[in-house]
């Protein structure tokens, strides 16, 4: 039949045929996706309910902005083009290796999560570069990148997935499982460690543990599918016993991925020391550097390790920007977090000051601060408790306080001086003094200590700094403590977020005090100090 169409048609007539006979295949291959996508009865439905309020649209848009944004990336992803050698979604990926990576498959399998597009590249690449260190900027959602790859291993016949991470972010990372993906989780920590990782062998999914816990594990760790060390600095000195428990794991698995953002900006001898767990035929890459003792050049370095280095910055790849990165970054209490919280009377404000002052808490703080410190961010770090902010003040060099006992002239001198310092900067802000009458929009980082009674209180600390006229992107985290009130509390805003969106939108500019005495909040009052009264402690 070939051959016969072949003698029916001249050479020019076949190629124009076979141009014609591929564009219908490209476009019949776009509709397959769409139909198939998950996206797409999301998009439907959304076209559906549109309502004939504008305003009611905008609140659509902007309670999951990132869903439609990313639906709208990729209906667009197959008419763009690129040259993949420069900035954007690719970093210093060579050109060779990023249309590779462009190339290959990826099987979304369990994930429920919308990636966006850099997040696809970076799932992708985690899979064809096998041995990656992932080094995106702060906020760019390393972790569901990191799910993606795994969940495209999963739909290929893979079971095992492990995570290594700090102790107090081993609850966060048990929820993002949850939240992005359909895979078990296994929390392979604390006195059933070893129960729990038998489990896992044999049922398969992400088990979860911590540094200190991870050589305990290692006797039942003989296969691991795919490999990945969060926070992955904390493995940077080869003397410790946490970081050869990591390099040894990562010699038994197929996939890993060491992530960072902070790999670049420090010590050469440091990334040689990360190389060599991802990636050990890397860092012959960089043994001129350190045999030349020169001076450290990140972007030199990152190009000559781009095969096994993927970092992006928000400037990349986040140019319909700005645009507002919200994260709760919920933490673990330790031990003797939990005792001292647990020895607390039945009062709400002092069980949530102490589910704050927590070891666990300012552990994670530090964290986000150091990292938006290299990316030379402003940082606000909110908080309701005078305490809390005078252990920030210590924490940052004795960074200016503003509170509600700051005169008019002390808060605008202070924010005089916060906005005009060069580059990297700390406050620590009373969300009530800070939330009103206050522009700090030369911050684009803003960190919540705890959960808030009224969302008004909260919206309106962040209008602080994304207001009209911010040129950046805004960074919220909320860092949360698991197992208390904090988390009762959330639970219970989520429950009345209708009403909130109705009442404390609209007044959010007379709204200020903490506790002030609108319904909403006598409700939830009333219902927290049940649960304390009738519950084991939290």
């Amino acid at each position: 039949h070939v051959r016969f169409v072949r003698n029916l048609l001249s050479a020019e007539k076949r190629k124009k045929l076979g141009v014609e006979i591929a564009q219908a295949e490209g476009g019949l291959e776009i509709a397959q996706r769409l139909i198939g996508s998950r996206l797409t009865p999301q998009i439907l439905d959304s076209i559906r309910n549109i309502s004939v309020e504008p305003n009611e649209v905008l609140r659509r848009f902007q309670q999951n902005s990132a869903a439609f944004i990313a639906a709208f990336e990729q209906l667009n992803a197959r008419t763009e083009t690129h040259t993949a050698g420069g900035r954007g979604r690719f970093g210093d990926v060579p050109n060779d290796i990023a249309n590779r990576v462009e190339m290959s498959p990826l099987d979304q399998g369990p994930l429920r999560a919308s990636l966006r597009r850099y997040q696809d590249f970076g799932a992708r690449y985690l899979i064809v570069q096998r041995r990656t260190l992932l080094g995106d900027d702060m906020g760019l959602g390393k972790t569901v990148q990191v799910l993606a790859a795994m969940c495209h291993l999963h739909a290929n016949g893979r079971r095992h997935f492990f995570v290594v991470a700090p102790n107090s972010v081993l609850v966060n990372w048990q929820r993002e499982v949850t939240k992005h993906t359909e895979l078990s989780s296994y929390l392979a920590h604390g006195a059933e460690r070893e129960e729990v990782i038998k489990q896992w062998v044999r049922h398969g999914g992400v088990a979860i543990t911590s540094y200190s816990t991870l050589p305990k594990l290692l006797p039942y760790l003989t296969a691991i599918d795919f490999l990945a060390v969060d926070e992955a600095h904390y493995a940077k000195n080869p003397e410790a016993k946490r970081t050869m428990a990591v390099e040894q794991i990562a010699k038994r698995s197929t996939y890993v991925s060491l992530m960072t953002g902070t790999a670049l900006e420090n010590k050469v001898e440091e990334l040689h020391n990360l190389l060599n767990i991802a990636s050990p035929g890397a860092v012959r890459e960089l043994q001129p550097m350190l045999l030349a003792n020169r001076a450290f050049d990140r972007a030199g370095v990152a190009k000559k390790i781009a095969h096994v280095y993927l970092r992006r910055t928000q400037a990349d790849v986040l140019t319909e920007l700005p645009e507002r990165i919200e994260v709760d970054e919920w933490v673990t209490l330790t031990e003797e977090d939990r005792e001292i919280y647990n020895s607390q009377p039945t009062n709400i404000m002092l069980k949530r000051r102490s589910a704050t002052v927590t070891q666990a808490k300012f552990e994670r703080l530090q964290d986000l601060v150091t990292e938006h410190r290299q990316a030379d961010r402003k940082v606000v770090v909110y908080s309701f408790f005078r305490q809390v902010l005078d252990e920030v003040s210590e924490m940052f060099g004795n960074c200016a306080q503003l509170t509600g006992d700051s005169s008019t002239l002390e808060r605008q001198q202070i924010t005089d001086t916060f906005t005009n310092t060069e580059g990297h900067a700390v406050l620590a802000a009373q969300i009530d003094a800070g939330g009103i009458g206050i522009n700090l929009q030369a911050a684009s980082v803003v960190i919540l200590m705890e959960a808030q009674f009224k969302p008004s209180t909260e919206w309106q600390a962040i209008a602080r700094v994304h207001r009209m006229g911010q040129s950046r992107t805004v960074n919220v985290h909320r860092i949360l403590a698991a197992n208390t009130i904090e988390e009762h509390l959330v639970n219970l805003i989520e429950q009345k977020a209708n009403l909130f969106m109705a009442y404390a939108h609209e007044s959010a500019i007379k709204d200020s005090s903490q506790m002030a005495s609108d319904p909403s909040t006598a409700s939830l009052e009333h219902e927290l100090m049940q649960l304390l009264k009738h519950q084991a402690p939290c």
